[in-house]
């Protein structure tokens, strides 16, 4: 029998909490039963490959640019989750941002996909390829906090580094394109509040 899949969009600044809220949220729903059964596509997965170039290179490119993800593969495997398929999802290290060779995470069939992804916000075509669109709002400076924590522990980044990125790429970047999506969504939820009561707010939303 062929999935009735719907489609799920999370996005928000980096460390506004999405991820955590989108990981809460597919959770959730697979401890109901299999009719709400759900699945992660995270956007982080498919920034490009820049194994070709030096890693002075690679530190000089604009990973808060949209051009720095691959849309078109993200697309296709949407589609294909939206058809009952299961997708083969690059896997991607952060730490010498190259995707890692041979390497792919299985993702799907399901009911629910939950799209996560600082870009989908930057994303022109987001609104044609998902059901519903959940903006995560969160004060910048906790943003910051919370990327800090990220990228010096699980990225192998230095303050110094994180604190330039955030000042010249991220934080210019966001504001260029947060306020539409912001206003594009079909739901805004707080990052500051508990993760199970935002879960619990989106499913209410749309019936999940």
């Amino acid at each position: 029998m062929t999935l009735t899949t719907r489609i799920l969009a999370i996005t928000g600044a980096s460390g506004s909490g999405k991820s955590t809220v989108a990981r809460a949220l597919v959770g959730d729903c697979n401890r109901d039963s299999a009719d709400t059964s759900a699945c992660l596509l995270s956007l982080d997965a498919y920034y490009r490959d820049l194994s070709d170039l030096s890693i002075t290179e690679r530190e000089q490119v604009d990973f808060d640019n949209p051009d720095a993800v691959e849309f078109a593969l993200f697309q296709q495997h949407l589609e294909s989750l939206r058809c009952g398929m299961g997708v083969p999802a690059p896997r991607y290290d952060f730490s010498s941002h190259t995707r890692v060779k041979g390497a792919s995470d299985t993702i799907g069939p399901a009911r629910l996909v939950v799209a996560d992804g600082l870009l989908l916000g930057a994303w022109r075509d987001l609104a044609a390829v998902v059901d519903h669109i959940v903006f995560v709002e969160t004060p910048l400076d906790l943003c910051l906090q919370r990327r800090m924590e990220r990228d010096c522990g699980e990225r192998g980044r230095t303050p110094e580094s994180v604190h330039d990125f955030w000042e010249t790429r991220a934080l210019p970047a966001f504001l260029a394109w947060s306020e539409a999506a912001r206003a594009g969504a079909h739901l805004v939820v707080s990052g500051e509040s508990a993760v199970p009561d935002v879960v619990h707010a989106i499913r209410r939303a749309f019936g999940i």
